[in-house]
């Protein structure tokens, strides 16, 4: 099966090559069609401008003859005009609209509009700093630009995503999209071997231009991640000689950070150097009660005390591009990163039966959690004809890392006497390869083929171990039971092609990915895993459509798959505290997911845009953990995935960008769906339904010379398979001053400044309730200074524009 498939991308990829030469020139060009074609600039920085609407009408009539968009190099090409005279309407929203009158004979059948320039309805008479929009949509994916936001400049990654559309973060730091954790992390489109949380825990958001939010990814994507791709753009520099981005910052709670990142261009020649350094501390409050029920008695068991999640990492990478001449690109980049977590809780505890104290203890847990992680890729790129739209690119990627955990948890009388204590230890390398191969290959009528392959080779091991300290001796130990090796490896070979056009008002994007899967898993102590060796095919499809009043539709599907995660396998138990047990499910089964999406994007003249989103998404054998007893052990709870069954999210997402004054920008979105969870494990019912939504608004002021910025969120409650998690509202603000024409700048931000955003929950089992709050300790003040040398500072036209389609 997997050959026919291969057969059939082969096939069309030398098909469609066949075909756009064409014997003899273009295949079906009629004598009596005409054609206009040409590109637009920008009047006032001569750079080529993407997504600007041409429309073509009958001179003298309202009666449109054809339209389309730009492309990202502002080229246009407008097919099958009988000859005629007609006007030419070029449009961009912030620009002055350009009006061209053309004729088609059948002696000048073709028509070229050659660099057109569009000037801003504003001219400036001095150059204006001012703001972009926050958020831009293209056809298959939405666009948050981050250099223009201040709140988050000495945070990282997740903070910039608490902000951005279909993006929820809780308390923790846990990033959802669109309800789901199951995503897939990109960096500057490359995929990263650490989990994505690590891995946006550990990314500078003063490094980060722009990040991409792609719900209803291409076929030319990995098919992995249920909700979609998150891609993670950071700051390149484009201009001869040398660019220096630096920031350093101190905040509250022992937070400080730093990044530095230089770039040097000469001629051929590109180089980039980054590193950063961050000690982050996340103190909280935390209440937990737990009422076990066993026939007449029922026991109360409360915690009360404080945590801290203490980070501490830094990182470095270089990257050097060779451009030899139009039809070679060469580069190299390797990035390491160290990050060390030590997570710490102090809880006491009060132990009821039937409402009568019978006991007082309480525990210390030290965790301590070293992640080690370096990425090389190595990128050739081969322009043929000396032509960027038709190529053949090959990129290697080699990802390696290294976990090194040690967690203790001790529980003491009311004498300060050891009752217990646990340890677990556990060392987890894995390493990955992946190889790639595209072509594109454009045709005629603005249309474009792509195919590609691709090779992924990955294992991993974790050794855990488990000890319990002897009393007597005074030391740990080995309990051989809850400890386990434990091998993966897996295999992922994929080929996509995809075929592009745009036929007058519409734009098409088809796309077939075809995956083959290897999965392996062993165990010292256990056997009994559930191999894969599987060939999955993956659909999608994008269409656009431009309206007469600059509006847009977007229509798009795709189908997808979430592997488990490797410690979603783990045999053996883990005792995550006196009362709580985690293990794993060694015969999960992936994911499938189905999404579909329709938008509406509507122009707001020189205000804004106004776009409304409606999706639906299902899944198919989700994976949910489930916490039962564990071995009828009081108040103990253990944790454990399920493939569990469907579910089902039906939603809308309104966003509006809009301009109220010059100097007040207000971005606003809303998430609102409905999730329905359908399942059953061991003859116990955990359906589920709830309607959901959430919320953010950002306020932007610029007045003589200062910039505040005000971001207000709110999160609804939500159920979860066995409970629910309640809603919170936060508030966060900025104010930043430039210097020197903003080649420096003084940043001053607050988190949570209401001190609003706890963390409360719900579980219930079938003899158990858990009840926990968890209330960081806020607000979280910090203090930032910017430096940006050259051509990393950013200048806009005082005029809000947008991307049109």
């Amino acid at each position: 099966m997997i050959r026919q498939i291969l057969s059939f991308l082969f096939i069309s990829f030398i098909t469609f090559g066949a075909w756009s030469q064409g014997p003899g020139g273009p295949a079906g060009k009629s004598a009596l069609k005409g054609e206009i074609f040409g590109n637009v600039i920008d009047s006032t920085s001569n750079q080529a401008m993407g997504y600007v609407t041409v429309l073509v009408l009958k001179k003298g009539t309202d009666e449109m003859a054809g339209g389309v968009v730009t492309n990202d190099k502002g080229i246009f090409s407008i097919s099958d005009l009988i000859p005629g005279a007609y006007t030419v309407k070029i449009s961009f929203v912030g620009y002055n609209q350009k009006i061209i009158e053309v004729d088609i004979t059948q002696e000048n059948i073709t028509k070229t509009l050659k660099d057109v320039a569009i000037s801003p309805t504003v001219l400036n008479a001095v150059e204006v700093i001012g703001e972009a929009p926050i958020v831009t949509y293209e056809i298959d994916k939405k666009v948050l630009h981050v250099e223009d936001q201040n709140t988050n400049i000495s945070q990282t990654a997740v903070e910039i995503l608490a902000n951005a559309p279909s993006v929820t973060v809780d308390v923790d730091g846990n990033v959802s999209l669109r309800g789901s954790s199951s995503f897939t992390l990109l960096i500057d489109g490359i995929p990263t071997a650490m989990d994505a949380s690590d891995a946006l825990a550990i990314i500078p958001a003063s490094t980060i231009k722009d990040i991409e939010i792609i719900t209803n990814p291409s076929a030319k994507f990995d098919a992995e991640g249920s909700s979609g791709v998150i891609n993670i753009i950071t700051k390149k520099s484009k201009l001869e000689g040398i660019s220096l981005l630096s920031n350093l910052s101190a905040g509250t709670f022992n937070n400080y950070s730093g990044d530095i990142a230089v770039n040097l261009k000469k001629e051929k020649f590109t180089l980039d150097i980054s590193g950063n350094f961050r000690n982050r501390s996340r103190p909280s409050e935390t209440y937990t009660e737990r009422i076990t029920t066993y026939d007449s008695l029922t026991n109360k068991l409360i915690s009360d005390g404080q945590s801290d999640w203490k980070n501490n990492s830094k990182g470095f990478g270089v990257e050097f591009q060779y451009t030899p001449n139009n039809s070679h690109v060469f580069a190299i980049e390797t990035n390491i990163n160290d990050r060390l977590m030590v997570p710490f809780s102090d809880l006491a505890y009060e132990n009821y039966n039937n409402n009568e104290l019978i006991s007082t203890f309480h525990t210390d847990q030290h965790n301590y959690i070293d992640l080690f992680n370096s990425s090389s890729s190595l990128y050739y790129q081969y322009n043929i004809k000396r032509n960027k739209e038709h190529n053949i690119s090959m990129k290697a990627i080699m990802n390696l890392v290294d976990v090194e955990q040690n967690d203790t948890t001790t529980s003491y009388d009311g004498n300060g006497n050891i009752i217990q204590s646990n340890l677990y230890t556990e060392i987890g390398p894995s390493d990955s390869y992946r190889f790639n191969v595209d072509y594109k290959l454009p045709l005629k009528n603005d249309k474009k083929f792509e195919a590609g392959l691709q090779s992924q080779f990955g294992s991993s091991m974790d050794d855990g171990k488990n000890y319990v300290l002897n009393l007597t001796t005074n030391t740990y130990d080995f309990t051989p039971l809850y400890s386990s090796q434990v091998f993966y490896k897996r295999d992922v070979h994929a080929a996509y092609s995809m075929f592009s056009g745009k036929l007058k008002s519409l734009g098409y994007q088809i796309g077939l990915r075809a995956e083959y899967t290897y999965r392996t898993i062993t165990s010292t102590n256990f056997d009994d895993f559930a191999n894969i060796n599987r060939l999955d095919l993956f659909p999608s499809a994008h269409f656009s459509y431009s309206l007469k009043n600059k509006s847009q539709l977007l229509l798009s599907y795709s189908r997808r798959i979430q592997r488990p995660r490797s410690y979603y396998f783990e045999p053996f138990v883990t005792w995550e505290g006196p009362y709580n047990v985690r293990t794993g499910n060694p015969n999960l089964t992936p994911e499938y997911i189905n999404a579909f999406e329709i938008s509406y994007i509507k122009p707001i003249a020189r205000k804004g845009f106004f776009s409304l989103e409606a999706y639906v998404r299902t899944v198919s054998d989700i994976i949910t953990r489930i916490s039962t007893v564990y071995e009828d052990v009081t108040g103990v709870l253990i944790s454990r995935p399920y493939n569990i069954g469907n579910s089902a999210s039906y939603g809308l997402e309104p966003s509006i960008n809009y301009t109220a004054k010059e100097w007040w920008k207000i971005n606003a979105a809303a998430n609102l769906y409905l999730y329905q969870l359908n399942g059953e494990i061991e003859d116990v019912d955990y359906s589920r339904e709830s309607f959901n939504w959430n919320g953010r608004i950002t306020n932007s002021f610029t007045l003589k010379g200062f910039t505040l910025q005000l971001v207000s969120r709110y999160n609804s409650n939500t159920v979860t398979s066995q409970g629910e998690s309640l809603g919170f509202f936060t508030q966060d603000a900025s104010l930043r001053k430039g210097f020197s024409k903003n080649k420096y700048s003084l940043t001053i931000q607050a988190r949570n400044i209401l001190k609003t955003q706890k963390n409360i929950s719900n579980t219930y089992t079938e003899n158990v309730e858990l009840y926990t709050i968890r209330e960081p300790l806020y607000p979280s003040i910090s203090l930032t200074l910017s430096i940006k040398l050259n051509n990393y500072q950013k200048v806009y036209s005082r005029t809000e524009t947008m991307d049109d389609f």
